[in-house]
């Protein structure tokens, strides 16, 4: 039977500490400390319960050795009998009772700690730059936010609370042994620091070896995630081989940290418990000589090795503790570094701009003007740039292609723009407003993006189209505005899916071909109704025919809305009303279609090519 069932014990349950706003938890808030105060009084009240059952346990001794003594002494049998196993019976009970009445306090609050972190880490993951993820192996970050966190509630819920009562129960222990004979003590006493000691010796190696396992089971679960997302690359390659065997030598590596973790835990128990089995023996040759000269009592001799007995499995048990508290410390540390580990990073952009010019921003009607002014970039401090000295001007409602050669930074204007990153210098205005003052909802509620390699969710058609939608439209506004993004994109096949726009498409839409994701990918920004549509290369897996379509659904029904597009088809790029030419970061040539014909290098880059025919077949 579930113990919440027992309706005398069940405790209300813990109300959720409201959310901290996103951006404003500070580094110092990022602790185990800040973030057990909104369910401190819950989890110090399971304390004091358990410290409460613990003085009960360790008492049940001493009405063991007091009923040894009446019998011993002549006194009522029955009467002793009696009295004293209703005694332990009571203690008992009462122990049972609090013991259940204390995980109900303890297990809440550590699970609500774990969920507050975990919310926490996921919003510090969603909110972090591009150039944040980037570094980052999503295993790392997968094993973080639920191995870890696992950890630390293990450690708040048990842990922290065993160790306390454990020096508690040592302490009032130690004090009913010293009243039957303070020699034996005494005796118990000086083992208290040799176990330490051995226990301690280990600290520095285990710490290191947890570190290690963890780390190596973030490694393990990003092989995992990547061959899984590249499966039909390593079947077409026949290399499910060769992954194996990496995944059994990084597996191999982790079983060989957990048997020496293991062996390490074995070690220490094993000293303690050698220094536990002197202590006893000792205490046992001291404690007959004293029945013996008549000092001290067989019923104080029997409750000293019954309390003995209970205090040292309780120490024995540090070296679990100690197992379960490096975890915890490990894993806390490995949360701070993604919370405050980007090294100083920005997280996203910032937000001291004007409320009022935020507000025109957000509230702003069709096509938005987008301004890059001497923007330099590079995605690492070490990378070459990318973008040296980049500059243009697009109006409302105009629709510019970008070209180049691979590298040359189209890609990149598309991203900075969208506030994926942040320039090194230079700045970007969108409605003639400093895009990096900006708070992000704002800003992406004028843009959309459309990539060319297209990330679809494993959820309906209409999910995925709709995703970056208005969430107040009623179903009806939905429905329209669904059919008009699919009909612009030309995604006429959604209607011969099993179930139509519910048709769920599997993780990343695999069950599509690559042309049919392009064209959900571009329903899904045209949905977006933005002021800025970015579109990078988003026909190059289109057929000619089906190409021809939606560049004339988009003639037709996006005008006003400004397009920035990269392009290599030249029936892509003869959509646009200019063209920009970048080379090596700058702007090389700017005008129309027709216009930078006459250059040879806009030629040679706008060369018939086959490229794209029969795409989608």
């Amino acid at each position: 039977m579930d113990y919440m069932s027992f309706s005398l014990l069940r405790v209300k349950p813990l109300p959720t500490p409201p959310p901290v706003p996103h951006g404003e938890r500070s580094e110092d808030d990022i602790s185990l400390w800040a973030y057990t105060r909104p369910v401190r009084g819950r989890w110090v009240a399971g304390l004091l319960v358990a410290l409460t059952a613990a003085v009960l346990a360790i008492s049940i001794p001493q009405v063991l050795g007091w009923i040894i003594d009446s019998l011993l002494t002549n006194q009522p049998v029955a009467s002793s009998v009696w009295l004293g196993g209703t005694l332990v019976f009571a203690l008992g009970l009462a122990q049972a009772g609090l013991i259940l009445l204390r995980r109900q306090l303890v297990v809440e609050p550590a699970s609500t700690v774990e969920n507050t972190m975990r919310i926490d880490l996921f919003d510090r993951l969603l909110r972090s730059p591009l150039s944040f993820h980037d570094r980052w192996p999503s295993g790392q970050l997968l094993t973080r936010a639920m191995s870890d966190l696992g950890s630390i509630r293990r450690w708040t819920a048990f842990g922290l609370i065993q160790l306390i009562t454990t020096l508690v129960q040592v302490a009032v222990g130690t004090a009913y042994m010293a009243r039957g004979s303070w020699q034996l003590a005494l005796i118990f006493l000086i083992s208290l620091p040799l176990t330490v000691f051995f226990i301690w010796r280990f600290v520095r190696s285990f710490r290191t070896l947890t570190r290690a396992s963890q780390e190596k089971t973030g490694d393990l679960a990003t092989t995992v995630e990547q061959s899984v997302q590249g499966i039909r690359v390593l079947k077409a390659l026949g290399r499910g081989e060769h992954a194996l065997a990496g995944f059994e030598k990084g597996s191999s590596e982790l079983k060989n940290l957990e048997i020496k973790r293991g062996r390490t835990t074995g070690m220490v128990q094993m000293q303690v418990g050698i220094i536990s089995g002197l202590t006893l023996a000792i205490a046992l040759l001291v404690g007959l000589n004293l029945v013996a000269e008549g000092t001290m009592s067989v019923g104080a001799l029997s409750s000293y090795f019954a309390t003995a007995t209970i205090l040292m499995a309780q120490v024995e048990r540090s070296s679990m503790l100690l197992s379960m508290y490096l975890g915890a410390k490990v894993s806390m540390d490995r949360h701070r570094q993604v919370m405050v580990g980007g090294a100083g990073e920005q997280v996203e952009l910032t937000l001291d701009a004007d409320e009022s010019e935020v507000e025109m921003l957000s509230t702003q009607l069709g096509g938005a003007s987008i301004e890059f002014d001497q923007v330099h970039f590079s995605y690492g401090e070490s990378e070459r740039p990318v973008l040296t000295g980049f500059s243009l001007k697009v109006h409302p409602g105009e629709i510019v292609a970008l070209v180049g050669s691979t590298g040359s930074g189209k890609s990149t204007v598309l991203q900075l723009a969208a506030g994926l990153y942040a320039p090194t210098s230079g700045s970007l205005r969108i409605d003639e407003l400093d895009a990096y003052r900006v708070p992000l909802p704002q800003l992406r509620s004028r843009v959309a993006f459309a990539f060319e390699e297209p990330v679809l969710f494993s959820a309906s058609v209409r999910q995925n189209v709709l995703l970056g939608a208005r969430s107040d439209l009623t179903e009806n506004e939905q429905n329209k505005l669904l059919e008009r993004a699919l009909d612009i994109s030309a995604a006429d096949f959604v209607a011969q899916l099993p179930q139509g726009v519910e048709t769920v498409i599997g993780e990343e839409g695999m069950s599509l071909s690559g042309g049919q994701r392009q064209r959900l990918s571009l329903a899904r920004a045209i949905a977006a109704c933005p002021g800025v549509l970015l579109l990078d290369d988003p026909l190059s897996a289109l057929d000619v025919s089906t190409e021809e379509r939606v560049i004339t659904n988009f003639k037709k029904q996006l005008g006003g809305t400004t397009v920035l597009l990269t392009a290599h088809r030249p029936s892509t790029v003869a959509l646009a009303d200019r063209v920009v030419l970048l080379q090596e970061g700058k702007v090389a040539a700017l005008g129309t279609h027709s216009e930078l014909l006459s250059r040879a290098d806009y030629r040679r880059l706008m060369a018939p090519s086959t490229t794209g025919q029969g795409a989608e077949q």
